[in-house]
């Protein structure tokens, strides 16, 4: 080996220890950002929609207004919801709230006791939003019920899973009659 080509080599050699001295050579990859919102998309379609109540909603927390569109007359509705628990958690649309649900511009609650009552349990909203008596039953077209969730902190940007339960969603018919409550929910994102 001649002295340019020994130059050569130490000067490469040289160039890579400085490159791997100084962090170069290898790129780990940078951490996902965590998600700092929870993004909605409404529903387009169906008598009974849970649509995002933008007046409410923060950046960290979505609100839900369960919407009737036209429905016929009733008097009460309930209902169940389940979330992605890793991801959200069901929360009061204000902190001092009794309840994790309010009532709508429908119904008409009168005094107490009243049929009113929001409970989570585990992954479950469970909800249920009544007047008395069915003589005064309203028009269902309107704002039923208002719930919330908020995001957990830290979490991975991402679909987020929102059901309702099958089989436990109900409205009671001014005729007296419940009936089964479809509901259509739209999509929600961790963004």
């Amino acid at each position: 080996m001649n002295q340019q080509q020994t130059l050569s080599s130490l000067f490469g050699a040289s160039a890579l220890m400085l490159l791997l001295a100084c962090g170069g050579g290898g790129s780990s990859p940078q951490p996902t950002p965590a998600a700092s919102t929870l993004a909605y998309t409404d529903p387009t379609s169906g008598s009974f929609q849970l649509k995002k109540n933008t007046a409410l909603s923060t950046p960290t927390k979505l609100v839900l207004d369960l919407v009737a569109v036209n429905a016929g007359n009733g008097a009460g509705a309930a209902f169940h919801l389940t979330a992605d628990t890793t991801k959200v958690n069901w929360a009061k649309i204000q902190d001092a709230d009794p309840e994790y649900v309010r009532n709508g511009t429908v119904f008409t609650l009168g005094t107490a006791p009243l049929a009113f009552k929001g409970k989570v349990s585990g992954n479950v909203l469970q909800v249920v939003v009544s007047q008395k008596g069915l003589t005064a039953s309203p028009v269902l077209n309107g704002t039923l019920a208002t719930v919330a969730l908020s995001l957990k902190s830290g979490i991975a940007p991402g679909a987020v899973t929102l059901d309702v339960v099958t089989g436990k969603a109900q409205v009671l018919m001014a005729s007296g009659a419940t009936d089964t409550l479809t509901i259509t929910k739209g999509t929600l994102t961790a963004q």
